[in-house]
């Protein structure tokens, strides 16, 4: 790697690793609000325009995406990359990293609503509105997989153009299934926001330890 090279490496390491930092502070910030018993000024005005969204084809349009978040939609999709994964790129520290990795960040997710007990705006078991709210485990698990998603399948090609698609498909699909939950009532926004704050420091974390890893197993180059 060239001096240039190296330097531009440096860089784009120190400010992911800001912006890990930030993002998790933004997550604590809204969990210690939370477990403090103060409400955000601006959270019910967002939440009463989406809500106000939750009737008739937009209502049937969200119940049936908010299913891409949801435990099936959720083991599906990383099944899916896991079997790409494996048989397109024969990347096995990939397929063990993303199954995982998956696993896991489901299982933080929980442990958090059970750390903070924050109840839901309506329970409705038919889009998994159950149990405890905070953070949101449809947005979470969203950023997290369809961004692991998107990066794998960025790697496979060269072209700018295809790999800033890949992104935008995956931005807009976490997007609208964080929307989905607050259009259904199931989420407060800040639930929705917190779990894309953990879900994205999983999602860097997870690249940062695969990029560690794939060297160290597979006596490979370093990953950029």
């Amino acid at each position: 790697m060239s001096g240039q090279n190296q330097e531009f490496a440096t860089r784009r390491t120190y400010f992911t690793a800001i912006i890990t930092v930030l993002v998790f502070i933004a997550f604590m910030a809204i969990m210690y609000t939370i477990n403090s018993g103060i409400e955000f000024s601006w959270e019910k005005p967002i939440q009463h325009y989406f809500q106000a969204w939750n009737e008739g084809t937009v209502q049937l349009f969200f119940t049936y995406w908010t299913e891409l978040g949801s435990r099936i939609g959720i083991g599906l999709a990383t099944l899916l990359l896991v079997v790409w994964i494996w048989t397109k790129q024969k990347d096995y520290v990939a397929v063990a990293l993303v199954a995982i990795t998956v696993a896991l960040t489901d299982r933080l997710n929980g442990f958090v609503k059970h750390l903070v007990a924050r109840d839901r705006p309506s329970i409705n078991p038919a889009i998994d509105a159950v149990g405890y709210s905070f953070p949101s485990g449809h947005a979470m698990l969203s950023i997290f997989t369809y961004s692991l998603i998107a990066y794998f399948l960025a790697k496979s090609f060269d072209e700018v153009g295809k790999k800033f698609l890949i992104w935008l498909a995956a931005i807009v699909v976490i997007v609208l299934t964080g929307i989905s939950r607050i259009v259904l009532s199931a989420h407060y926004p800040s639930d929705v926001i917190a779990g894309y704050c953990l879900g994205l420091v999983c999602f860097i974390l997870t690249i940062k330890l695969y990029k560690l890893l794939v060297p160290i197993l597979t006596f490979k180059k370093k990953v950029e």
